[in-house]
């Protein structure tokens, strides 16, 4: 059901109607809808990790992260990859991980948010659980490809993809 009236159900009342009746049921509900769903909004900005979101654009971009072992685990409704429109009654799980971006360690970042869904951050949290905070990231994808993996792996190690 949208919230959106149509055109043909509007009623228009006078001035004395409206002084006299108030506001009609089915308004006032629709209201109070709003006025919810603001309020939730509101409560998950607040709740939010601060920090200005971060991400990986082109294929082989490798970034070195410093993880504070803060992150949040967020239920977000699933987008259509290419229309990006929401797709109704499915969500997704997202992990948001607060990082600070330690590529170059002369000018490191500040703190900011690195999302991602179920397997990267598997991959992360395992790290994480070994002590190994400062992690490695390369994506491997063309900008925008539906196809993106992700390495992942402890800061100053060698690996048989980042040897290549």
């Amino acid at each position: 059901m949208s919230n959106q009236l149509d055109v043909e159900q509007l009623e228009t009342k006078t001035i004395a109607e409206i002084r006299k009746d108030g506001l009609n049921k089915q308004t006032l509900e629709r209201i109070a809808s709003d006025r919810a769903e603001m309020q939730r909004a509101k409560e998950e900005a607040k709740a939010r990790l601060p920090g200005q979101f971060i991400s990986l654009k082109q294929d082989k971009e490798t970034r070195t992260f410093l993880f504070s072992g803060q992150y949040q685990k967020v239920e977000k409704p699933a987008t259509d990859f290419v229309t990006k429109q929401p797709i109704p009654g499915r969500t997704v799980t997202r992990y948001r991980f607060q990082v600070y971006d330690v590529t170059d360690p002369n000018n490191p970042s500040e703190v900011a948010i690195f999302e991602r869904g179920n397997t990267e951050a598997e991959k992360i949290l395992y790290w994480l659980a070994r002590q190994q905070p400062q992690l490695n990231i390369m994506r491997n994808g063309a900008a925008g490809s539906q196809k993106t993996t992700y390495d992942i792996y402890p800061a100053g190690t060698v690996t048989a993809t980042n040897m290549r």
